[in-house]
C-alpha cells in the first residue's frame, strides 16, 4: 500500500512542473499525454506480467482504474485534511488534532477495504495465479518507476 502512495506521489511530483507552468494549452496537453503514456505503459506491463488475455484486459483494467481512483480519493482527502490543520492560521484544538490524526491513521485501513472490495471483483476476471501476480506486478512496476526516476535524476 505504501508503494501505491509512493507511486501516486511520484506521478504527482513529476506532473507538478507541468501544472505550475504559465498554463499554456500545450503544457496541459503535454501533461495529459504524459499521463496517458504512463497508464498505457502500466497496462502493458501488467498484461505481460500477469499474462492477461484480451478479454481479461477489457474486463480488468476499467475495474482496476476505478480502484485506483477510489484509493487516490481517500489519500487526497487525507492530504487535504493534513494541509488544513498544518496551514491553519487560527489555533487548532486538541479535538481537531485528534480527529485529523485518527483520519490520517485510518487511510491505510480504507485503502485495504477498497482493495478487498475490488479483489472480489477481480476474482471474477482473473485466475488465482493472476490474482497473486497482480501484487507482484504492482510492486515490480513501482520499482521500475522509482528506478527510472532515480536514473533520470542522475543525468
Amino acid at each position: 500500500m505504501t508503494k501505491k502512495i509512493i507511486i501516486a506521489a511520484l506521478v504527482i511530483s513529476l506532473a507538478i512542473p507541468a501544472m505550475l507552468s504559465a498554463g499554456k494549452p500545450s503544457d496541459k496537453a503535454q501533461r495529459i499525454q504524459w499521463m496517458k503514456e504512463v497508464r498505457n505503459y502500466k497496462y502493458e506491463f501488467f498484461t505481460k506480467e500477469m499474462e492477461l488475455t484480451e478479454e481479461q484486459q477489457e474486463a480488468f483494467f476499467p475495474e482496476y482504474e476505478e480502484m485506483e481512483k477510489a484509493i487516490f480519493s481517500v489519500n487526497k482527502e487525507a492530504r487535504e485534511l493534513e494541509h488544513k490543520i498544518s496551514a491553519s492560521t487560527t489555533p487548532v484544538s486538541d479535538t481537531e488534532y485528534e480527529a485529523a490524526a485518527t483520519a490520517l491513521a485510518k487511510v491505510k485501513q480504507k485503502e485495504g477495504e477498497i482493495e478487498m472490495e475490488y479483489f472480489a471483483k477481480f476474482e471474477k476476471i482473473l485466475s488465482k495465479k493472476q490474482l497473486f501476480m497482480l501484487k507482484r506486478a504492482e510492486n515490480k512496476f513501482t520499482q521500475n518507476i522509482l528506478s527510472h526516476h532515480k536514473r533520470a535524476g542522475r543525468q
